[in-house]
């Protein structure tokens, strides 16, 4: 019985064989289908023997290359790739000679300034078949400048006008607001490099930040990349607008290290509301522009912050002014595990609303009106009793001096005692 079992395996073993076999045989000619039928690589048919890219920053960037082709070439498009943007496409200008050329308007179409470009060249051969190059990659540097470098890991400082000085400052504040920002989120430190660019204009962080379309922006964070570009003219308030910029730009790439993909699900009103927070100097500025708003009734309301702020300049600032003060009445009110609460909340994907919900245990709504509350009414009140008190401090020290002087002219008492004798 053993043995006539061992006989049916055996037959049964040789059966799969000849199907695995069959099978091998028919992936091995789907696969030489599939080579055939697959489009040529440009290695085969086309060979690009050299190409660059030389560009003027915000204006002209210009692509060009050489090829050998074994069929002959009827265009060429060029395909161009940044973070954030759609892909471009142009066609390439074709010259004897195996050469070829195009022109991208930057300042028509802005790039992201510091990114890494991505692009590539398509072959239409004449025989209807598509050949695509190798993708080739450069950064988009500002090089209208000739910067310097301060290294201070994990910052890399650079600028171009002024002395070292300003770069120290700049790298002092950031290694302030860095620690600050992993205070709150419980981190250690480490040595993921952040890049700063210092302009000494805001004209000429214009022309860098055009892509973003807000021209009263004077500071700029890239988490994705760990860049941060910031205007800081020479002037008196400059170590000010150090303290306060700087700081601020840090917090917002670490928050995105800290939250990953999550990032996008922390409310706008609390990424700037935070950064404000880590700031060294705030803005005084700030509560005038919240009283009025207040008064006006022009308060912004903090579900309309949640996705983005407002792209006009004053609306913006507002926002500002809100988030911070908002952030602040939190911290004040819950302490940092409040803060902490939050952000974990986002870290989880939820929604703006649910994360206040998660985390405090109320609803937004009920945040904001607490907020406004404490803000505005009580804090008026507070104000009313600081300026009655300080009023009744006067007059208790008026009527201690006048005291004090009637004694010191009748140490005695005769004067007070005789009018007493009248009365």
């Amino acid at each position: 019985m053993k043995k006539k079992t061992l006989m049916h395996s055996a037959t049964e073993s040789k059966a799969a064989l000849r199907i695995l076999n069959k099978i091998i045989f028919l992936l091995l000619v789907l696969g030489v289908v599939v080579l055939v039928k697959s489009p040529v690589s440009a290695q085969e048919t086309v060979t690009v023997l050299d190409q660059e890219v030389a560009y003027s920053f915000g204006d002209q960037i210009t692509f060009r290359l050489s090829y050998e082709s074994e069929i002959s070439v009827d265009s060429i498009i060029l395909i161009i790739q940044a973070p954030g943007l759609p892909s471009f496409v142009g066609a390439v200008s074709i010259m004897p000679e195996g050469e070829g050329s195009f022109v991208y308007m930057a300042s028509d179409r802005p790039l992201p300034a510091f990114s890494s470009i991505s692009y590539a060249f398509q072959f239409t051969l004449a025989n209807g078949e598509l050949v695509s190059s190798p993708t080739y990659h450069f950064t988009y540097l500002d090089n209208r400048f000739n910067w310097q470098e301060l290294i201070g890991e994990p910052f890399r400082i650079y600028w171009y006008q002024g002395e070292i000085t300003l770069a120290q400052d700049v790298l002092d504040a950031a290694l302030a607001g860095r620690a600050k920002t992993l205070e709150l989120l419980q981190q250690p430190p480490d040595l993921q490099p952040i890049v700063i660019f210092i302009y000494s204009s805001e004209e000429d962080l214009q022309s860098t930040l055009a892509f973003i379309g807000q021209s009263w922006v004077s500071g700029y964070a890239d988490p994705a990349r760990g860049a941060i570009v910031v205007a800081l003219p020479s002037a008196v308030d400059q170590p000010l607008e150090i303290q306060r910029m700087v700081p601020h730009e840090v917090a917002h790439i670490l928050l995105y290290r800290y939250m990953g993909a999550e990032f996008e699900y922390l409310p706008a009103w609390l990424n700037e509301g935070i950064a404000s927070q880590m700031e060294i100097y705030t803005l005084p500025e700030y509560d005038l522009v919240l009283d009025r708003a207040y008064e006006g009734r022009d308060l912004i309301p903090t579900v309309h912050l949640c996705e983005a702020f407002p792209p006009d300049g004053d609306l913006a600032f507002l926002a500002y002014a809100q988030s911070d003060s908002l952030v602040e009445y939190i911290q004040n009110k819950y302490g940092l595990p409040g803060l902490q609460a939050l952000i974990y909340a986002y870290d989880q994907g939820v929604s703006c609303e649910q994360g206040v919900e998660m985390a405090l245990g109320i609803t937004l709504q009920e945040l904001e009106k607490d907020w406004t509350l404490e803000r505005f009414n009580r804090g008026r009140f507070q104000v009313l009793i600081n300026v009655l008190s300080a009023v009744l401090l006067v007059l208790i020290l008026s009527l201690g001096t006048f005291i004090f002087l009637k004694v010191r002219k009748d140490p005695d008492g005769d004067e007070w005692g005789q009018n007493e004798l009248y009365h």
